[in-house]
């Protein structure tokens, strides 16, 4: 794994996604954007091999979650995210390849629930999977969602490919 390019704040990542989510006329719940926002850091380290958020996820009962992020959504409740959130590092702009990451994600799953998200984070075999067996709420490492993105995009390129 390689860090060319810095790793973004969650609230940076999450505030792309609710401006992808309010072009199509839609809000996003908390829920959703810990999993988008999982989901999209995943598909980063398998495709560039590099973080996308700075925060660490942890394997918390209904899917990873960034336990930094949940501190500031958790006021939300199970309400839409109505607003963007502050951003720590306003300077720093999404690069092209953070920026492609997340219109792919948020193509691919921007249309699903809460509980549907949480459902895929769920997979057998899958990082939240593999860490909460090993030890309910602790951390994700990079190492394992990079291995599991890196097989799902090999499957889904084979699938392309017949």
């Amino acid at each position: 794994m390689t860090d060319l390019q810095p790793a973004y704040p969650a609230e940076k990542v999450a505030n792309r996604l609710l401006e992808l989510a309010a072009r199509d006329g839609r809000l996003l719940t908390h829920m959703q954007l810990q999993k988008l926002l999982y989901f999209a850091h995943g598909l980063s380290l398998g495709l560039h091999g590099r973080r996308l958020v700075r925060n660490n996820f942890h394997a918390w009962p209904h899917g990873p979650v960034s336990p930094a992020l949940y501190r500031k959504l958790e006021a939300f409740g199970a309400s839409p995210v109505d607003r963007p959130l502050p951003d720590p590092q306003p300077e720093l702009a999404l690069d092209a390849d953070a920026a492609e990451v997340l219109e792919r994600t948020y193509a691919a799953y921007g249309h699903m629930d809460g509980w549907q998200l949480r459902e895929i984070s769920h997979l057998p075999g899958s990082p939240w999977d593999v860490a909460n067996t090993e030890e309910p709420y602790s951390r994700i490492p990079d190492s394992l969602s990079e291995r599991y993105y890196r097989e799902q995009l090999r499957e889904a390129a084979g699938e392309d490919a017949l």
